[in-house]
């Protein structure tokens, strides 16, 4: 789907997308739901909609009716040991095959993705939204971004709503008002004449969302590529069809190995990077550490999660603000577990490896054996 489109709700009968300046295309997700099942098993449908990926590429400038969103920041202290060799800078520039084996709360578990270092595949089982229990598997991309290095990310706590600009909407309008007058039916004779189909409902409004923030490295950068999710009754529902997962978390830290111990603590985007404090980021909740002390060596994540959703069947009755309250709290509530078990992980994995000799050379093979199986 190309950027701009729109997925509409799925009480409508028939959607059409469109962008400014481009031409009405009759395929909605639910019309594209209906060819397949036509050409196919029920059997097949569901075997196809639990393997297919929902990827964040396909889905660039598509606005979803419903939008969820949680971010967060988790701060923990990380005692360094004397010798610059094993500082936690050192540990944390590491090859990013180290977080395969960090433990994971609520059943969750990191694996590889065969034939890619950098990427990684979150299966996280159990998460109840209402009356649904789902299963979320998420393939990301994980990364070093090194010193002086910049990249463009995805953040859902600024920019405008749905990520269109005033202009693109005020384009958008105009295009559908000569739609709407081109589908005008006039009847100048005795014969009933063919009225052509009305025009499109504009772009859903959405929250705020950008894909323009730069974050400057030194740091870890983890990206989600794309995501589904497993269960009986969200299959049935082709709810694999009808989403998108956007997520960018960033973990940067302070060390005696590098000399930033002496700087204040690091900022979400990094040394250079842009001021987020008039940002939903300055309200964003911190967990672990409130306040970290000077010169205290520590790790810093910030985690960035949004999804996008067509309510699938009776879940489209539920009026918007209240199923995006609900699903805000429990990815709140997921992300929080998650995220704050991981960092500690982490930290107790840097302490081991800085101080035991069998313990590194036991990663080394650890991670020499996994890259060997997945074919890298």
């Amino acid at each position: 789907m190309r950027p701009g489109a729109v997925r509409k709700a799925a009480a409508a009968p028939r959607a059409r997308t469109i962008l400014p300046g481009g031409t009405p295309h009759a395929a909605s997700s639910r019309s594209r739901r209906c060819l397949r099942v036509a050409v196919s098993t029920a059997e097949e449908n569901v075997a196809t909609s639990s393997t297919r990926m929902a990827t964040v590429e396909e889905n660039k400038g598509v606005v979803y009716p419903s939008n969820l969103r949680c971010a967060l920041q988790v701060n923990v202290p990380t005692p360094e040991v004397e010798d610059p060799e094993y500082s936690l800078s050192n540990y944390m520039r590491l090859p990013v095959d180290q977080y395969v084996g960090i433990e994971l709360p609520m059943g969750a578990e990191m694996k590889r993705v065969p034939g890619d270092r950098t990427m990684f595949q979150l299966e996280i089982p159990g998460l109840k939204f209402l009356s649904l229990e789902v299963k979320p598997v998420v393939r990301v991309r994980v990364r070093l971004i090194g010193d002086g290095s910049e990249v463009m990310t995805w953040t859902g706590q600024s920019g405008h709503p749905g990520g269109k600009t005033p202009e693109w909407r005020a384009a958008e309008a105009a295009r559908l008002e000569e739609i709407a007058k081109e589908a005008e039916c006039v009847d100048d004779d005795d014969e009933p004449e063919e009225c052509p189909a009305p025009a499109p409902a504009p772009t859903p409004t959405g929250r705020a969302e950008r894909e323009d923030v730069e974050l400057h490295g030194p740091c870890v950068l983890i990206e989600a590529i794309s995501c589904r999710v497993e269960g009986k009754t969200v299959e049935e529902l082709g709810v694999n069809d009808l989403f998108v997962f956007r997520g960018t978390t960033c973990f940067r830290w302070r060390s005696r190995g590098d000399g930033t111990d002496v700087l204040p603590v690091p900022n979400r985007t990094g040394p250079g990077g842009e001021d987020e404090a008039g940002t939903a980021w300055a309200k964003a909740p911190v967990v672990g550490a409130k306040k970290l002390k000077d010169g205290e060596s520590c790790i810093v994540g910030w985690a960035d999660i949004g999804v996008g959703v067509d309510p699938p069947g009776a879940f489209a009755l539920l009026p918007q603000s209240f199923a995006e309250k609900v699903g805000d709290a429990v990815m709140r509530t997921t992300l929080k577990a998650l995220q704050s078990v991981f960092l500690k992980g982490l930290a107790k994995d840097y302490a081991k490896w800085a101080s035991d000799a069998d313990y590194r050379a036991q990663r080394e093979i650890a991670a020499a054996a996994a890259a060997e199986e997945a074919g890298l």
